[in-house]
This record gives C-alpha cells, sequence and structure tokens, in this order.
C-alpha cells in the first residue's frame, strides 16, 4: 500500500508537470530529475528525436543530472556546492599542511586547439558568453559552459583562465564594467551573479536572483549602479546598486531571454523578450506588452546607426519561426515574409526540405546588426547567415564543416552558434565549439571567420582511453567536439565529430583506435585517426554506451545497449551475451586477468557474469544504495570491485564479487561521486574523482587522501592509469585532459622546498610579505577559518618580495596556502 501511495504521489507531480515546458523545470529547479524526464520524454515522443529536434541538448542534460542527483533526486544548488567546498578546504587547511606529491602534480595536457583528420565539425569547446571592451577590443573575457571564465589581453592570442578555484564553473553570461575595466560579472545557473573588481583575480558571489541560468547582464553606462539581466525561467531584473539586491521588473511567466537598451544614448528604454516582447520607456518601472507575433522564444537586434528600428528574431519548435521589424522604436512591427524558409538548420539552403522542421533554438539562436548600416542584419542558429537589405533577403555566411565551407566559398565555424555580437564594426560568434571573429563582416569568403580560440582549455570530456605504452597514446570522446587523439608527441588531432563518447586504444597496435558518438554508433581507425569508418552496430544505445575491448585478446571487443554484445573479430560481426536488461546500459566493465568476468550497470541496478559467452542471463547484485556512476575492478582480483554511487554513501568496495559491501564514505566531501580506478600498487590503491579533485586511499590509510595539486574544482568525467609510465589521467568536464605522477607516500615532505618560504610579519595587520630564494613559480591562496577564498593568485615569482594587502580582513585566523607542481605547503597567518 506505501508503494501504491508512492506511486501515485509521482504520477500527481508528472501530471501537474506536464503543463510546463521540461526546459522551464530545468530552469525552475524545484522538480526531481525524474519529473523533468517523464515531461520531457513525452514532448519528444510528440516533436520527435530526429537532429535538430533538441533531444541531443535534452541528453547532453539529463546525462549530467543523473550523475548528480542527491539521495531524493534533485539536484543540488550552486550555494550547496559554495558551503561543500568550503567545509572542506577548512578540512583540508587543518588536517593536511604539509604534503608533496601525495596531493598530485597535475598538469593540463590539452586540447587547446583542434587539428582536424578525419572529424567533420571541429572545435576546442562551447563558449557561451562574451565580453569585449569597446575602448580596447584586446581586452577579451569569455565563459565556457562549465569551464569558468577566460581572459585575453591580446586580441584573443594567448588566454589566462580566472577561475579554476571557484565552486561553480558554469558561465552563461558576462560583461565588463564599461566604466571600471577591471570589473567583471559572470552570470551562472540558478539565478547566481558573480563579481570581480580586480580583472578576474579573485570573485565574490554578488547575488542571488532565484532560479534559472542568467542569459545576459546589461549595465548603464551613464549611472553603472543601473543593471538588468535576463534570466531563463526567471524572467527580466533590475539592479539600483550595482548588483547587490534585484527586483524582478518583469515576471518568470514572461520568460528571459534577451534585454537591449534602445541605442539612443538615453539608456531609459529597454527592450525585453521571452516568448513575447516588452518594452519599458521609464527605465523598467513599467512595462508594455508589444503585439504583432507569434509565440516562441525571440532575440532582439538594435544598431545605434538608427534607433528608431528594432528587430525581432523569433523561434517556433526549435526552429526559424518569423523575422518582424519596426520603424517607429517598437510601436508597431511587421513580419518579413520567410514562409517555407529555415535558417537554424544545418543546410546553406533555406529552403532544403530535409532542414525544414529542424534547430535548437533558443539554445543556439541569435541576432546582431551593424553599428553603422542598419540594413546589415545577421541572424544565427546551426550556421550563420547575413542580410544586406534590412532583413528582406539572407544568403549564408558560414557552414557547419569546413569542406562545405570552402566548397562555398563561405567562412567556417563550429556548429551550433549560442551567440552574435558586434563590437564596433567586428562580429564575435559564440559556438559549441568555440570564439570566432568576423573582422570584415562586410566581405564574405572561405576566411570570413578568424577562430579566437587557440589557448582555451575548455574542452568537456566525457571519456577517455589511454595505451598501455610510454610515450603515452590517448584518445577523449567529448560534447560537441567529437573524438580526439593526444600521439605521443603530446599534439592532438579529431578524428570524430558530433558528440565524441567512449573510445580505447588497441591492446596490441596503438594505431588502431575504437570510438563512438551518441546513442552507441561505432567507429574504428587503423591509422591512428587519420581516416575513419564505420562498424556494424548491433543496436542502439544510451547517450553515452559503454565500449570495451578483451584485456587478452584485442579482437575481442563488447558493446552495452539493452543487451551486451561480443564480437571476436574486431567489430564485423556480433552475438548477443546477455539477458535484456530492460533499457540501454550506463556501465560496461571487462576483468584484466579474465575477460569473461564482466560488471554491467543500469541505473541503480548492478550484474555480474562470471562466463561471458557462455551463460547468458547476468546475477544482479544488491547491498548499496544510489544509481551507479562508475564501475572499477581490481587489476588483478576480479573479485575486488569499487563502484561509484550518487547515493549518500558515495563509494561502496566489495571483495567477493559483489556478494557484500563496505562503505568508502569515510572522510569525503560532500560531492558527487563520478569516477574510480584500481592502481595494482601491491597496496590496493583507489582513486576516486569527483565535482571537485580527485581523492586517494589504499590498505595504508584509515581515510581518502587529497590528490588534487593544480587540479581545477571541475567535474571528474574518469580516471585511467597508465601502468608503462606511471601516470594517472583525468577527463575533465570542462577542462579538458589533466596528468599527474601516482601517488608515493614513500616522498619525504621534510625536504620539500616549499618550506623554505618566508611569510612576515605574523601576526600582521596591514600586509604579508611572501619571499623565497627560489625563482619558480607558484600559486597563493588565502583561506578564511571557515575555509572560505579570500586570494588568488597564480604563476608568482617570489624571488623579489610579495606583498599582500590584508587590510579588509577581519580578526582571526587565515590559512596561506603556496604550491607549484612539487607539491603545497600550508601556513598559519594570525590577523589581529
Amino acid at each position: 500500500m506505501k508503494n501504491y501511495y508512492l506511486l501515485l504521489t509521482f504520477l500527481m507531480s508528472v501530471c501537474a508537470a506536464w503543463a510546463q515546458d521540461y526546459r522551464q523545470m530545468i530552469a525552475q529547479g524545484t522538480y526531481t530529475v525524474a519529473e523533468i524526464q517523464a515531461v520531457a520524454e513525452a514532448h519528444f515522443a510528440q516533436v520527435g528525436t530526429e537532429r535538430g529536434k533538441g533531444y541531443k541538448p535534452y541528453k547532453r542534460w539529463e546525462y549530467q543530472a543523473l550523475r548528480n542527483v542527491d539521495e531524493n533526486g534533485m539536484l543540488r544548488s550552486p550555494e550547496f556546492y559554495y558551503n561543500a567546498l568550503e567545509e572542506w578546504n577548512d578540512y583540508v587547511n587543518e588536517n593536511f599542511p604539509l604534503a608533496r606529491t601525495t596531493v598530485g602534480a597535475w598538469e593540463d595536457m590539452g586540447p587547446t586547439s583542434w587539428n582536424a583528420t578525419s572529424g567533420w565539425n571541429p572545435g576546442v569547446g562551447r563558449i557561451t558568453s562574451i565580453a569585449v571592451e569597446e575602448a580596447n577590443p584586446m581586452h577579451i573575457v569569455v565563459g565556457g559552459e562549465s569551464g569558468g571564465v577566460w581572459r585575453s589581453t591580446d586580441g584573443g592570442l594567448t588566454w589566462t583562465v580566472l577561475t579554476d578555484d571557484l565552486s561553480n564553473l558554469y558561465v552563461y553570461a558576462l560583461t565588463i564594467d564599461p566604466v571600471v575595466n577591471t570589473t567583471y560579472f559572470w552570470g551562472s545557473t540558478s539565478g547566481i551573479i558573480f563579481k570581480s573588481t580586480d580583472s578576474g583575480s579573485t570573485w565574490n558571489v554578488l547575488a542571488d536572483v532565484g532560479s534559472g541560468a542568467v542569459n545576459k547582464i546589461l549595465i548603464d553606462p551613464t549611472n553603472t549602479n543601473n543593471m538588468y539581466c535576463s534570466v531563463q525561467g526567471g524572467g527580466i531584473f533590475k539592479s539600483t546598486d550595482a548588483g547587490v539586491t534585484w527586483d524582478r521588473i518583469l515576471p518568470s511567466v514572461f520568460n528571459g531571454y534577451d534585454v537591449e537598451f534602445k541605442p539612443d544614448g538615453l539608456y531609459s528604454t529597454i527592450y525585453a523578450s521571452g516568448n513575447g516582447v516588452y518594452m519599458s520607456t521609464d527605465s523598467g518601472a513599467n512595462f508594455t506588452t508589444l503585439s504583432g507575433f507569434s509565440g516562441g522564444p525571440k532575440m532582439i537586434g538594435v544598431s545605434p546607426q538608427d534607433a528608431s528600428v528594432v528587430y525581432v528574431l523569433e523561434a517556433s519548435n526549435g526552429s526559424f519561426g518569423n523575422l518582424y521589424k519596426s520603424l517607429d522604436s517598437g510601436a508597431t512591427f511587421t513580419t518579413i515574409d520567410h514562409a517555407g524558409k529555415n535558417y537554424f538548420g544545418y543546410s546553406s539552403n533555406p529552403e532544403d526540405p530535409n532542414d525544414a522542421g529542424v534547430g535548437q533554438a533558443p539554445r543556439d539562436m541569435d541576432i546582431a546588426i551593424s553599428p553603422t548600416d542598419i540594413n546589415d542584419v545577421h541572424i544565427a542558429g546551426v550556421n550563420t547567415w547575413r542580410s544586406t537589405d534590412g532583413g528582406l533577403t539572407f544568403s549564408i555566411t558560414s557552414q557547419w564543416t569546413p569542406g562545405n565551407a570552402n566548397a562555398q566559398n563561405i567562412g567556417y565555424c563550429h556548429a551550433d552558434v549560442d551567440l552574435m555580437m558586434f563590437v564596433n564594426d567586428e562580429l564575435y560568434v559564440g559556438t559549441d565549439g568555440g570564439i570566432f571573429v568576423a573582422e570584415t563582416p562586410t566581405v564574405v569568403s572561405s576566411g570570413y571567420y578568424k577562430d579566437l580560440t587557440s589557448g582555451l582549455g575548455i574542452r568537456q570530456f566525457y571519456k577517455i582511453g589511454i595505451s598501455q605504452t610510454n610515450p603515452v597514446i590517448v584518445t577523449g570522446g567529448s560534447q560537441d567536439n567529437g573524438s580526439s587523439i593526444m600521439g605521443s608527441d603530446g599534439s592532438w588531432t579529431d578524428w570524430l565529430g558530433a558528440d565524441g563518447m567512449e573510445g580505447f586504444i588497441d591492446n596490441n597496435n596503438t594505431s588502431t583506435v575504437y570510438g563512438t558518438s551518441q546513442f552507441g554508433t561505432l567507429y574504428k581507425s587503423f591509422n591512428g585517426g587519420a581516416s575513419q569508418a564505420f562498424i556494424a552496430t548491433p543496436g542502439s544505445g544510451n547517450w553515452i554506451t559503454p565500449f570495451e575491448q578483451d584485456p587478452l585478446n584485442a579482437n575481442t571487443i563488447y558493446v552495452g545497449y539493452s543487451r551486451v554484445h561480443k564480437s571476436t573479430n574486431g567489430g564485423s560481426s556480433w552475438a548477443t551475451v546477455s539477458q535484456n536488461f530492460g533499457g540501454p546500459l550506463n556501465h560496461l566493465k571487462v576483468a584484466q586477468t579474465n575477460g569473461n568476468i564482466q560488471y554491467a550497470a543500469r541505473g541503480s541496478s548492478l550484474y555480474k557474469n562470471n562466463l561471458v559467452g557462455i551463460v547468458t542471463d547476468w546475477n544482479q547484485l544488491s547491498g548499496f544504495f544510489g544509481s551507479i556512476n562508475s564501475i572499477a575492478i581490481h587489476p588483478s582480483d576480479p573479485n575486488k570491485v569499487a563502484i561509484a554511487t550518487t547515493g549518500n554513501e558515495k563509494v561502496y568496495v566489495s571483495t567477493n564479487g559483489g556478494t557484500s559491501w563496505t562503505s568508502y564514505k569515510l572522510n569525503l566531501p560532500n560531492f558527487n561521486a563520478q569516477a574510480l580506478v584500481w592502481h595494482d600498487n601491491g597496496e590496493d590503491g583507489l582513486y576516486l574523482g569527483m565535482n571537485y579533485g580527485v581523492y586517494y586511499i589504499d590498505n595504508t590509510y584509515s581515510e581518502w587522501q587529497p590528490f588534487s595539486n593544480n587540479l581545477p574544482n571541475v567535474e571528474i568525467s574518469e580516471l585511467e592509469i597508465n601502468t608503462a609510465e606511471n601516470k594517472i589521467y583525468a577527463a575533465t568536464y570542462g577542462r579538458g585532459l589533466w596528468r599527474s605522477n601516482i601517488f608515493d607516500a614513500s616522498l619525504s615532505v621534510s625536504d620539500l622546498e616549499l618550506n623554505t618560504i618566508a611569510m612576515y610579519p605574523n601576526p600582521a595587520t596591514k600586509e604579508i610579505t611572501l619571499e623565497w630564494d627560489r625563482g619558480n613559480q607558484v600559486s597563493i591562496r588565502i583561506y578564511d577559518a571557515l575555509g572560505k577564498l579570500m586570494y588568488f593568485s597564480k604563476n608568482e615569482s617570489l624571488a623579489e618580495p610579495k606583498r599582500i594587502d590584508i587590510s579588509n580582513y577581519t580578526s582571526g585566523l587565515y590559512f596561506v596556502k603556496i604550491n607549484n607542481i612539487n607539491g603545497v605547503v600550508t601556513k598559519k597567518l594570525t590577523v589581529k
């Protein structure tokens, strides 16, 4: 009876939710992931799941959401992670004041640029926000979706990351203060807005405007206390105290996509859009709903060349809907006839019948008007388009594959354009593959767009596969940017397009590489990714389909759909070797000492088989709680297995093949357990990757050891160990691939050279000085007693005394943490 009422309650909540769009439910943050899944699947059952229907963006969200739910099925808020990270910082400062390689020696392995071989849509990573200082366009700040904020002071030639120590690297809006160019504002998820007053060296949470991603932040240059922001699912907000407090000036039912000033120099007339268009002539005190539009998300285009002209770009079920134009500052609008045309699809022909109804708006949708020509109109979806006659006709300016772009003598920029903006006379676009600029947007050619992305380490890796050779070969699959290979020289090439997923390097021949794209399409290359071919695919799988090679027989490979399939000839033919698990598998792992022993997982269900290929039915295991995020089988003992779960205990270990389990929560922080790998080091070394950081434990420790020196606070997607070179590799979701020496507790900490760094005076009141007789560069962090980051600076030399202002610190205990690649030392500081 109890289960009946639980089911009834769930169904009632789902029925209530069906009245809403699943994207609004995501933005509001008040629904369980299961409730959102139910509404989303009902939506796609109606509109279809074909390319351009928005199914891929949804599945990307679903994959990450399912890995990060709490025990109640809810996603945790940014505030939760902010507090959890402070608590962990406090714990580490108090309990791990000195270490050497025991904290890891992580280094960034890239990729930071693209080099296509057989890949069809190369890029580096998704850019969701761009801010350029108009008076100095060399000064650019960009945001990666989950890679943080980056700054360039040379027009995009080089980039510096600004946010690796924060609890939140999700960026959806950026702006530079129009008066004080060292002040930045950054909009994130759940309505969070951050502020920096020192060009991004340190950040503080400025405000929380509620649920939803902050899409845009607008500042009145005549009075920078007046700020506006649009929040998807939250509406339009205004601040009159430079962002400290915010009032909703358009309610959430109107949504919040775009907000623009009328470019007349007065900044009192504001246009705003969601599924409608609204105008205020009194700085947001009152709004009028403008008429003449259909439903669907909308973006606004204006130009100072003629402030009375307003363009509105509208989507319809994800594809192009309409373009509207006003010649009287929004009083009336005219629909410009583009019937039968879709500018949001993949084709260069807007009337291509195969592109009808295709598009991913409002995720990929924007409009920009030339500041010197009101009739020069640019719009974007998958590709970019230009009109020179005020929107009457459009011609394509970019294609989403380099080959087609070159053949048509138009620009290449990565597919899925999130934003377009003019800065002076140059057109910037942010795409799923990076940031591009049209320096001469009036002349269309194959060189129309210049790629500024090189140097940005923002790749969102899902999975990696590494060779057991020295030097190592790595293949990695990533969101939006396909699969790439890091060769023995450390350089990267892109060998698959689409969304890259699981892959591996052949055990016997490192020139043979396997890979997958979304839903389990299988590929293989015999020449290190220079070319690729399909593998016969025996089914359709999960967003990320498990794909594994037998460790003892290179021609034997396995793939997990709703059943496990086995091939003994490298994928030429397949046999089914399991029962139907009731849906696509999430995980499949093969024991290194015996390929017939395997573990598989779907959601919170875990299965094991000791005779793969002989016995069809796998045994279901129990004794743990939560959905499974990772399975790790011990390299020399297939009955020793660890699982990372979404449950409260986070990690479980079994030494008897899953018959019973022991919680390994111990001293772990309150983050999500994401990835596990064993190291056969004689002490049962086990590594864990979480939302923030990597952790290590073995038979000699009673608690987890932090292992994150130099590693950004970014989600760890997968961990793998190369025993030939004794290195551990971490795939991150937003900051690319990282590598460290393995844990080695035998290295002494007593002679750590960082011990000789001098800090004085202590106690201190106004400033402290750090000094070192070495020229090595270090990073410096100062935490308060509760673990809050008060100061951060990287790549500093202390050969000359480094003075740090602490005059605004309250009296009490602080921790000064100094690290380089060799280790970290923490010094206690008393402020009087």
